[in-house]
């Protein structure tokens, strides 16, 4: 095949190129990195994951405005929906499509209390409460501040009247956080609110 390809080649006077040939050759010479071409590099937004007891960490950080985001959550699996973490709350993900306004959760089996009564740590946390439209303006997610959380290990909520209560696991969210913290997510202002 090869030697088709050369005999060819020499049939219609064609060769290789030579040294002298066009300044293009080789094509795409590439050139030392400039020190544009390096800042612009750093300017990228580089994302980390990691995965630690059962909790999805990702740790983005802005080369160009130098600030760090961080998310912190525990993906849905089987019989428990998602948790995230946001600026000292947890939101506990139930139906999209579920109005959870009139929701109780209980910690630990202890006995249930309604949500509505953390409004006031939430909105000193300046944690907005509307997630989802006009029709659903809570967007399925129940949101604790940590501090209630503290030493927990199951979170129950019931949407309301009408759902069975749905049980929550917390276990490796201390840990998590406390990784999180070590790799760069002191800040609580630097844990994303969008996860609600």
């Amino acid at each position: 095949m090869i030697l088709a390809s050369v005999a060819l080649a020499g049939a219609l006077h064609m060769g290789w190129p030579s040294s002298s040939a066009s300044p293009a050759w080789p094509p795409h010479a590439l050139g030392l990195p400039t020190e544009g071409m390096r800042r612009r590099a750093g300017y990228k937004i580089r994302t980390k994951a990691y995965h630690l007891a059962g909790w999805d960490m990702r740790i983005q950080r802005d080369g160009f405005t130098g600030q760090i985001r961080c998310r912190l959550f525990s993906p849905a699996g089987l019989g428990q929906g998602r948790i995230s973490y946001a600026g000292g709350v947890l939101g506990f993900h139930l139906d999209r499509d579920r109005d959870v306004a009139q929701a109780w959760y209980s910690i630990d089996d202890a006995p249930p209390r309604p949500w509505r009564d953390d409004y006031p740590a939430l909105i000193a946390r300046r944690v907005s409460l509307e997630g989802g439209g006009l029709a659903n303006p809570t967007g399925g997610v129940v949101l604790v501040p940590r501090e209630i959380l503290a030493g927990a290990r199951t979170v129950t909520i019931r949407a309301d009247r009408d759902t069975t209560p749905r049980r929550f696991r917390l276990t490796g969210f201390e840990q998590a956080l406390a990784a999180a913290r070590a790799n760069g997510c002191a800040d609580p202002a630097a844990f994303a609110r969008d996860p609600w």
